[in-house]
């Protein structure tokens, strides 16, 4: 009896394994981004994320685990420039048509926020002083980069991020031969911040689910439609409790957040720097000390990722606020309408520190 019941329990955990190995999942490379797709593949197949909860996708490397749940994806989801530059390498071995490039889906390239790190104040000639775009300290983490051609809809980003991709991701009709220079440095890649441009994403991944899971239509295109209905409803309640603090002046850490105030009319001050990596310069801590003193400025916004001590020098002596933004959303749940709540959760984020 009990060797008819250890084997018992042996088959069925040998169908657990079998069926948690076969089932296949969508891989993204940060939390944002898998708030987006589980709410859209919510009842069809799960999603999982690589940069884990407490890092930063800025200076994280791929683990070997990391490496086997590419293998294993039935899709990747990345954006393919600047945040999530520690895939690079990978994509290449990577079975195209299970990719979706988030750069390379045209109907966002109308919301795309342009030169958006080149203007806010560096201080007056602070020249990038201490975060040179050359990503010190970011260098793609030897991303080798060469190649890379965009052919993006008549626009040729001629990059050189001195990377081979070899692999022409057709991306959808892309041919995606990249030669990446720092050019695109000028677009603010942290897109998933933006309404818009998250609805275009949303629509990518329903059609690249339709064709693995074409007997689940209904159910994916009812969840894009819960999607776009719950993300207009949350944006509007958001808009609404930002409205008392949108003109209040403040800094963020760095500079993720420009899509988010555009959408909900935030006025953001300026931010310490673009490069979270690297510290900011001299000129720029002046500026702020200086808009600080004039009562130009409500808040300085700190990062979980990490613990710049500039921020709490520059709390102490003044009556300037210290609140905490967290780009990851490392707080919120993958799920259905996980990307609402995660807007949600930065709203309230910005309105504890500004309503104060």
């Amino acid at each position: 009896m009990l060797a008819q019941h250890l084997k018992t329990t042996a088959i069925a955990a040998a169908i657990l394994s079998f069926s948690a190995a076969a089932s296949a999942t969508i891989v993204t490379s940060v939390k944002p981004l898998g708030f987006i797709a589980s709410s859209i593949a919510n009842g069809i197949t799960d999603t999982e994320v690589l940069v884990p909860a407490g890092a930063s996708p800025h200076d994280y490397s791929l683990k070997p685990s990391d490496v086997q749940k590419l293998k294993s994806a039935e899709m990747l989801i990345w954006i393919g420039e600047d945040v999530d530059a520690f895939l690079d390498k990978s994509i290449d071995d990577l079975d195209y048509k299970k990719v979706l490039t988030i750069k390379d889906i045209a109907a966002i390239e109308p919301f795309l926020l342009k030169g958006e790190h080149h203007h806010h104040h560096h201080g007056e000639g602070d020249a990038h002083e201490g975060h040179d775009h050359a990503h010190k300290g970011h260098e793609h983490k030897g991303h080798e980069h060469k190649g890379h051609e965009h052919a993006h809809e008549g626009h040729d980003h001629k990059h050189e991020h001195k990377h081979e991709h070899k692999h022409e991701h057709g991306h959808e009709g892309h041919e995606h031969h990249h030669d990446h220079e720092h050019e695109d440095l000028g677009v603010n890649w942290h897109v998933w911040y933006s309404p818009d441009i998250s609805k275009a994403v949303a629509q990518r991944i329903a059609a690249k689910l339709l064709k693995q899971y074409p007997e689940k239509k209904d159910l994916i295109e009812k969840n894009v439609a819960e999607f776009n209905r719950t993300l207009d409803e949350q944006s509007a309640k958001i808009k609404t409790q930002l409205e008392g603090v949108k003109d209040k002046g403040f800094y963020v850490f760095h500079d993720a957040y420009g899509y988010f105030n555009n959408a909900y009319g935030l006025k953001q001050t300026g931010y310490f720097t673009i490069n979270p990596l690297v510290a900011p310069g001299a000129k720029t801590l002046a500026k702020i000390k200086e808009e600080i003193a004039e009562h130009k400025v409500t808040c300085l916004f700190a990062e979980p990722q990490f613990t710049p001590k500039v921020i709490e020098s520059l709390s102490k002596g003044t009556k300037v606020n210290v609140g905490r933004l967290d780009p990851m959303g490392d707080a919120v749940k993958l799920g259905a309408n996980s990307y609402a709540a995660f807007l949600q959760f930065t709203a309230d984020s910005y309105a504890q520190c500004l309503a104060k």
